[in-house]
């Protein structure tokens, strides 16, 4: 009796353990998200292990993370001959595309050898978290032309602004040691953890991101503060600013495309970054267009809700074509 039961217990733990190995395999052409460590050079909060194979449930994404952490299709050669830097969240960092759809990847098509574009976009890094390290990515990239920042949003909490301005804002921290990484590493259990645990890093990100109506003068003293320190930073180091919003927009119940944003946000931004020295490029006609236009929606996928959740590669096509038209036009 004794031997049965250590004969069933032996089983079931070799058919566990294949049944784990299983679903692992299976989650690496369904869900393989690398780890993310703690950057040290300071151009991002954090950057992924290098040379990953990454492939995600949202959209049909896939490629390879380069040896600089980040998703381009070229790997990095420290101080190498960088143009544009392309600074922005999960949006820009493209997980849920193929990496030959990435707005760097179609940006740099465009420039076609005249210029190189090169991205940090990193998931959860929203624009007051680009704000925050513009000044470490500048030194660390160097990019002889322009530095691009992607806004998803223009709603941002004057509190949050302040901090990203300071410095203070709050770290978003890496759970890293060698027994964390390597069940991180272990592809369905960090499906599971995406699923049903994660969340504290994309709290903070949110936080920093959103904002509640605010009066115009608080809203505008913050953004304003902000702005200037881009600009200065930016001026420092020789190079120009641009700020690409690129909103979701869905039609409303008669069928006319809309974006969220806020009456008077886009003129707000548009005048502030001017006073500063920054380049405001707004997508919204862009986005309305292809929506009213050509039926179109720049964000969602076929396997998600239509029109929500990351760009997809339209709108990273629509935001590459714009970025480039306007390098293009300021340096023609």
């Amino acid at each position: 009796m004794k031997k049965q039961a250590v004969n069933w217990i032996v089983k079931a733990l070799f058919a566990g353990i294949l049944a784990f190995a299983l679903l692992c395999l299976g989650c690496l052409f369904y869900f393989n998200t690398p780890v993310h460590f703690d950057n040290p050079d300071g151009a991002t909060e954090y950057k992924y292990e290098s040379g990953v194979f990454f492939r995600g449930t949202e959209g049909y994404g896939y490629g390879r993370v380069n040896n600089d952490g980040f998703n381009n299709a070229r790997d990095y050669t420290p101080k190498e001959k960088i143009d544009v830097l392309l600074m922005g969240s999960s949006h820009m960092e493209g997980f849920c595309v193929p990496q030959k759809n990435t707005a760097a990847a179609v940006l740099n098509r465009l420039f076609d050898g005249k210029k190189y574009a090169y991205s940090i976009g990193m998931a959860g890094h929203t624009f007051l978290y680009c704000a925050k390290h513009l000044e470490q990515a500048l030194e660390t990239y160097a990019p002889e032309d322009w530095v691009v920042l992607e806004l998803a949003t223009l709603s941002y909490d004057p509190a949050a602004m302040d901090a990203a301005c300071d410095g203070t804002l709050p770290d978003m921290p890496s759970h890293t040691g060698k027994l964390v990484t390597t069940l991180q590493e272990l592809p369905y259990l960090r499906l599971f953890y995406t699923k049903y645990v994660k969340g504290a890093n994309e709290a903070v990100a949110a936080a920093a991101g959103t904002a509640e109506p605010v009066g115009t003068e608080e809203f505008e003293a913050s953004l304003s503060r902000l702005l200037r320190k881009i600009g200065e930073v930016s001026a420092a180091r020789g190079v120009k600013t641009m700020l690409v919003y690129t909103p979701t927009v869905l039609p409303d119940a008669d069928g006319r495309a809309v974006t969220d944003a806020r009456p008077g946000e886009r003129e707000c931004f548009a005048r502030l970054c001017g006073e500063n020295g920054i380049v405001f490029l707004d997508l919204t006609e862009r986005n309305i267009a292809a929506v009213e236009e050509d039926g179109r929606l720049p964000f969602g996928f076929a396997n998600t809700a239509p029109g929500t959740g990351h760009i997809n590669s339209l709108g990273l096509r629509l935001y590459a074509e714009a970025v480039h038209a306007r390098i293009e036009e300021g340096e023609g």
